[in-house]
C-alpha cells in the first residue's frame, strides 16, 4: 500500500489561469493536495485554447489541470464574492496570476485577505518583480524569455534572437513558485503564520540564465549565440543522422578527455587519438571543421537511436533528437512512468506525461481534469 500523499490535507483555492500558475498547483494536486479551480460562468481562458470546440476542452487544459475541482463563481457577484471568500477560511494557499490590481477590484486585497486571514499562504505569478519600473507591466511566457535573456542566448552565431520551442518562463515560473508554496507551509508549520509568495517571469527566467552569464562575468561582454555547438568543447554540436529526416539528429556532449577517447574508439578512428590537431582540449576548439568532419562521417551512415546506443556504451554523453510524437511513445519515459496511459471523458484514452517528481512509497493522484463547474455544488455544499 502507498503511504500517504505528501500533501493530503492541504487545501489550494486555484484563480489562476493559462499555464505558469496551472503548472504550480498541477504538481501540488499530482502531490496530493486538493486544489479546487475557480472559474467564471465561461471557463478558464485555456480551456477555449488548442483542440478545444463545443464539444471538448483544449488539450492545454487538459495538460495542466489534472487531478483539480471545479467550481464556477461569477465574482461580479456580491453572493458568490462571498462564497470564494468562504472558501479561503477554510484553505491553505490561495494562488493567483491575476494583474496586480485584480483582486483589490473584486474586493479582495492581499493585505487584507491575511489581517482575517493569518495563517493563509497567497502565491502569486507577476510578469516583473515589484517595485521596479516595468512592476506592473503585462507579461506571457515569450515576454518573459526576452526580458529574461533566454532569446538573447538563444539561435544562430549569425541569427537574430530566438525562442525556446518550450514555454520555460511559464512553466519555469510555476516550478519557482511550487517551491516557495512548499516553503510557505513549512514555515507555517514553524511559526503557524503564512504569508505572501510571489515569483514572477522575468525573475524565473533570470534564475534559469546563471550558466548563460558567465561570459559577462570573465570576459566582461554580452554572451553570444552560437547555435547548437558548444564552442569551449569542440566537438559538441549537433549531428545528422539518417535517413535525414527533419528531427534525425544526434546531440553529442564531450566535457572530459574520456569522452574524447570513447568516441574515437566507438567509431573506430583510434588513429586520432595521438593526433596533434586534436589530442588537447584546446586543439579541438582551434580546429572545429576537421574535428566536427569526424563525427558527422560516422553519424550520417546512423540512425540517432542506434547511434546514441552505440556511443552510450563506449562512455559517450549524447541524446538523440525526439519529436513530440516519439516522446509520447519512447520506450526510456513509459518505463520509467513518465509517460502513462491516460483516460479523459472527452478526449479518450491519451498518453499523458506524468509527474515527474518520484517519492518512494507514493504514486502521484493523476486524475482527468475537471468539466467547467462539475464540483461546484458538492463544494459550495461543503460550505455550509
Amino acid at each position: 500500500m502507498s503511504d500517504p500523499r505528501p500533501l493530503d490535507g492541504i487545501r489550494v483555492v486555484d484563480m489562476t489561469q493559462y499555464e505558469a500558475g496551472p503548472s504550480a498547483t498541477q504538481i501540488l494536486a499530482w502531490l496530493g493536495a486538493e486544489v479546487i479551480k475557480i472559474e467564471p460562468p465561461s471557463g478558464e481562458p485555456s480551456r477555449h485554447l488548442i483542440g478545444g470546440d463545443a464539444t471538448r476542452d483544449s488539450i492545454v487544459f487538459v495538460l495542466f489541470n489534472q487531478s483539480k475541482r471545479s467550481v464556477v463563481l461569477d465574482l461580479t457577484q456580491d453572493a458568490d464574492r462571498e462564497r470564494l471568500r468562504a472558501l479561503l477560511r477554510g484553505a491553505d494557499v490561495l494562488a493567483e496570476n491575476f494583474a496586480p490590481t485584480t483582486l483589490a477590484r473584486l474586493g479582495l486585497p492581499i493585505e487584507a485577505l491575511l489581517a482575517e486571514l493569518p495563517r493563509l499562504i497567497v502565491a502569486s505569478v507577476r510578469g516583473y518583480g515589484p517595485n521596479g519600473p516595468w512592476s506592473g507591466y503585462k507579461s506571457l511566457d515569450f515576454v518573459g524569455q526576452a526580458t529574461g535573456g533566454a532569446m538573447s542566448v538563444n539561435g544562430a552565431a549569425d541569427g537574430t534572437p530566438m525562442r525556446v520551442g518550450v514555454t520555460i518562463a511559464d512553466s519555469g515560473t510555476g516550478l519557482h513558485l511550487t517551491v516557495g508554496i512548499l516553503a510557505a507551509l513549512l514555515r507555517r508549520e514553524r511559526t503557524g503564520r503564512g504569508g505572501r509568495v510571489e515569483v514572477s517571469l522575468q525573475d524565473a527566467v533570470v534564475n534559469l540564465m546563471r550558466n548563460a552569464m558567465a561570459p559577462t562575468y570573465v570576459a566582461g561582454t554580452a554572451a553570444a549565440r552560437t547555435g547548437n555547438a558548444y564552442v569551449t568543447a569542440v566537438p559538441s554540436d549537433l549531428y545528422p543522422c539518417k535517413p535525414g529526416g527533419p528531427n534525425d539528429y544526434l546531440y553529442i556532449l564531450l566535457a572530459a578527455k574520456q569522452h574524447w577517447e570513447g568516441l574515437l574508439r566507438a567509431i573506430d578512428r583510434t588513429d586520432l587519438l595521438d593526433d596533434p590537431r586534436f589530442a588537447r582540449q584546446s586543439a579541438r576548439n582551434a580546429n572545429p571543421d576537421a574535428a566536427r568532419a569526424v563525427v558527422r562521417a560516422w553519424t550520417e551512415r546512423h540512425d540517432k537511436l542506434d547511434a546514441m546506443q552505440h556511443l552510450s556504451n563506449y562512455g559517450v554523453p549524447c541524446g538523440a533528437v525526439l519529436d513530440t510524437a516519439e516522446l509520447l511513445a519512447n520506450e526510456q519515459l513509459r518505463a520509467a512512468g513518465m509517460i502513462i496511459d491516460h483516460h479523459h471523458p472527452q478526449w479518450g484514452d491519451l498518453r499523458v506525461p506524468a509527474c515527474p517528481i518520484r517519492l518512494d512509497g507514493f504514486t502521484p493522484r493523476i486524475e482527468p481534469a475537471p468539466a467547467l463547474g462539475a464540483d461546484t455544488e458538492a463544494v459550495l455544499r461543503e460550505l455550509k
